[in-house]
């Protein structure tokens, strides 16, 4: 898992330490899909017409240090083509993330690797340190300083190792 969510209503602030879009959205996604879809609608339209270099100010530090501009044209080349189509998949993940997930995290049976940064602003450190308190025998990376890019960009070869690693 890199910067993963923990399951909504687990028992502890679950956005407290989002950036403000992440807080407008998770709030409205509580609000049901009606204005969920609203407001990713809205944003969508600006999401598509913003230069990356307006999406890099709104970064940690951690995220903007590691953030070349050929990343931030591809990031925003991605953004571009997820939303092509719609809206449709980011207003389901919202909404997921709100909802139960169907499972305990306890029943996990299988080896799992943990990657969180302490300063990442979309995925909040606390989601990680809860995983890890729940996941039976998770191998745990809560690096300190590491944003939601960093973590991933800064360790991206000894997390695959570790990924096939888990994979046996």
């Amino acid at each position: 898992m890199i910067a993963s969510v923990a399951p909504y209503g687990a028992g502890f602030d679950f956005m407290e330490g989002m950036g403000e879009g992440n807080l407008i959205e998770f709030r409205t996604a509580e609000g049901g899909e009606e204005a969920l879809r609203t407001l990713v609608a809205a944003a969508r339209d600006e999401i598509r017409s913003t230069p990356a270099e307006n999406v890099v100010e709104s970064l940690p530090a951690a995220d903007r240090a590691v953030l070349t501009e050929e990343l931030g044209e591809d990031l925003a080349a991605g953004f571009e083509e997820a939303l092509r189509a719609g809206i449709d998949g980011w207003v389901d993940d919202d909404l997921a993330f709100t909802k139960p997930w169907g499972f305990e995290v306890e029943e996990i049976a299988i080896p799992t690797a943990l990657w969180q940064g302490s300063a990442d602003r979309m995925v909040p450190f606390a989601h990680g340190q809860w995983l890890t308190a729940h996941i039976p025998g998770v191998v745990a990376h809560l690096e300190e300083g590491e944003g939601h890019l960093s973590i991933a960009l800064g360790a991206i070869d000894q997390m695959i190792d570790e990924f096939k690693a888990c994979s046996g």
